[in-house]
Formats: C-alpha cells, structure tokens, sequence
C-alpha cells in the first residue's frame, strides 16, 4: 500500500479533498454474542478522529459529512451505524465499502497478504479507530488505483457496476462518468485475445455485472498466481461459472483465446516438450483422455502400468491452472507415487503441484495448504485418508 508521506503528498487527493464533500471512515467493534456495540472509530478525510461507544456523540461527529466509507461495511458495520447515520442527515446511498473494491482495484495475489479474507489486517487487535484509520487508507489506495487504470478498462468498470446500489457511491464520490454505452464492444476490445469470442457477454452484462467485473479484474491482471478472494466467491459464486465460460470452454468454431489457450498440443509442448501424444496400437489414447478433459467432459481412462496415465490429468490440470486459476484434486492411496510425482514435475521446471498426505511433517503440510490458499498450486495429491477430516 501507500505510504502516509505519498498518500497526503498525492495531488489526486489534495484534489478530491477541495472539491469533493466530506467523507468519514468508521470502524465498529461488536460483541460476538450479544451484538453490543463495544467500540466504535471514526477519522475524516482531513484527520479529526472519534473512539467511543456512544451512539449519540458518534452522530454529533458525523454531522457535515456527505459520504460514509468502511470495510465491509455493508454486511457489518452498517446495521450498528443505520439511526447514527439517519439521524446526522447522511444518505445511506452515499456509503462506500472499501471491501468491494479491492479485488478489482488490487487483484494481483501480493496486494490479498494486506487483507484476511474480508478483514483488514491490523497489528493492533480490536481497535476501531486503527481499523477506520486503515480503511482510509485503503480507499485513497483504491482510488489512486482507479485512476492509474487505462480508459477503457475504467469505463468498463463503470458501465458494469454504476447501477448497482453498493457500487455508485464510489463513482459519485470520485466524480467518474463516460459517455460510452457499448460495454460489450469494449470488453471485446479490452480482451480481446484472453476471452473466449463466444462467450455470452450479452447474458453476463444483463445478469451477473458484478460477477463479470470480478472475473475481467482477474483476467486483467495477468498474473498467473493471482486468485480470486474466498469471500467473493462466498458472495458471488457465479464467478467461478462465468470465469470458466470465458477461458476454459474451447468454442465450437475456434477464436483466437481458444486456439492460444485451450489447444491441447501446444499444452503439451508448453508443459513437457513433447510434440506429440504417445498412441497404443494406433489409438491416440493419450490425447483422447487430454481432449475431453479439456472439453469438461466426465471420462473413465484405463492405461498399463507406465502407459502414461499421470500426463492424461497433468496436462488439463495446468493449463485450467494458468487459465482460470484452477485446482485440480488428484486422489490416490499411494503416498509415495505422489511424492515421486511431485518431484519428478519439479525436475522438469513445473513447481505448481502440492501434495498432503500421512508422509509430511506439520510444516511441510502447513506449506501445501498455504500454495492451495495463495493460489500457487494447479495439482493438489491428496490421499483418501484426508477426507472427511477437520485439517
């Protein structure tokens, strides 16, 4: 993130500051089992703080803002902070939550290790007024970031997202508008050799914009170990479908995404350096197994011992993993065949296959979870054992 220093010395903000209305960033402290509001933090855009539980001082505080901003605001914070805001005259159609913004704004995976899930991290435990403090400081990031962004993909952003409730707020407080209508036309131009052409762009703009946005952030980052955020898929778990038909379904007629992409030989070539899968008696089995893999297809596949069984799954499973951060799950009894496999993929330079089994010490297990959390692993082996249990 930012530093204090660059985020106060940024001429964007000096200028949101003198033409923009005011906004307050506030943090809540709840008691988890009966909801008692314990602490409550709040700082303005021009530094003058509040730390206290009452309800009543927090709307005196609040008076002359136009704007409320937070993180996770809508889900949490909010419900605590409704007769505060009502009562100082605020529009709840003027809040802003931060949480939304950041896997669009900050979608490369190093940015998440600054978030946990849908919480802030903070070095100080329970306390509102640092929270507040950092939401603030992750809006003023979002908002740099917004406008580091190239023309179209901010017009994208807007046409998606301006008229959805939780998300116009942003664009108000920021003053951001286009005269584009076309979001189609300029998805299609933004992306258009990391899409598949066919995609049904029409039906996701209508249905799921919110969804689409999420999907195009990641997309966009180009960063194979990016991944998108547990708790948008928790939220939106449409994305995953969506981010699947964009770039893991090859179309029908080919495009320029799904020849690059999704071609099963230059997987191959990519990932092992073969030129050709290897056939039996003439049957291209190898390549049957790879392409219906590739084609979503539910397949049975019986090879001889050494026939080449583990390519079948290897090769679908790291191209799903560069192209839309998927993992596969290998499961197998035999825990020393997946070490070996394991390490024989790391010989050959692939270092995105993890394994949890008996064999592993508590540090070498807690290592794999972390590469499946981060996103750095494609191939998870996994031994029946594991399942049903609490990791």
């Amino acid at each position: 993130m930012l530093s204090s220093e660059h985020r106060y010395n940024s001429n964007l903000i000096k200028r949101l500051f003198q033409k923009q209305p005011g906004i307050t960033f506030v943090d809540v402290e709840v008691e988890p089992r009966s909801k008692k509001v314990l602490d409550i933090g709040c700082i303005k855009d021009q530094g003058n703080t509040f730390h206290s539980n009452s309800i009543a001082d927090l709307t005196r505080f609040l008076k002359g803002s136009t704007f409320i901003c937070g993180h996770n605001i809508f889900k949490h914070d909010l419900k605590y902070l409704h007769f505060a805001i009502k009562e100082a005259g605020i529009n709840e159609a003027s809040i802003i939550d931060t949480l939304l913004y950041s896997p669009l704004l900050f979608p490369a995976s190093p940015y998440h290790a600054l978030l946990k899930d849908d919480k802030l991290q903070s070095d100080d435990a329970n306390n509102p007024l640092n929270d507040s403090i950092k939401a603030r400081d992750l809006f003023f990031d979002e908002v740099e970031a917004f406008y580091q962004l190239d023309d179209v993909l901010k017009q994208i952003y807007f046409l998606l997202l301006n008229e959805k409730a939780e998300w116009t707020s942003f664009f108000r407080y920021i003053s951001y508008r286009t005269t584009e209508t076309d979001v189609k036309k300029l998805i299609h131009n933004k992306f258009q050799d990391e899409i598949c052409e066919q995609a049904s762009l029409n039906r996701y703009v209508s249905e799921n914009p919110v969804e689409l946005a999420f999907c195009l952030a990641l997309v966009n980052a180009r960063n194979r170990y990016s991944i998108t955020p547990p708790w948008v898929i928790r939220s939106y778990p449409e994305v995953e479908r969506i981010m699947h038909n964009l770039r893991n379904r090859p179309c029908l007629t080919g495009c320029v995404y799904c020849d690059k992409a999704l071609d099963i030989q230059k997987g191959l070539k990519r990932y092992f350096g073969f030129d050709s899968f290897r056939t039996y008696e003439g049957e291209p089995l190898q390549e049957s197994a790879v392409k219906a893999a590739i084609d979503n297809k539910s397949i049975l596949a019986i090879f001889p011992t050494g026939g080449g069984k583990s390519l079948t799954f290897q090769v679908p499973a790291l191209m799903s993993g560069e192209n839309i951060k998927g993992l596969t799950i290998v499961i197998s009894p035999l825990q020393s065949l997946m070490k070996d496999q394991v390490d024989n993929l790391e010989k050959i330079g692939i270092t995105e296959a993890v394994t949890i089994n008996g064999l592993l010490d508590p540090i070498e297990r807690a290592k794999s979870f972390e590469r499946v959390e981060e996103g750095s692993a494609s191939i998870l082996y996994l031994s029946p054992n594991h399942f049903g249990r609490k990791q």
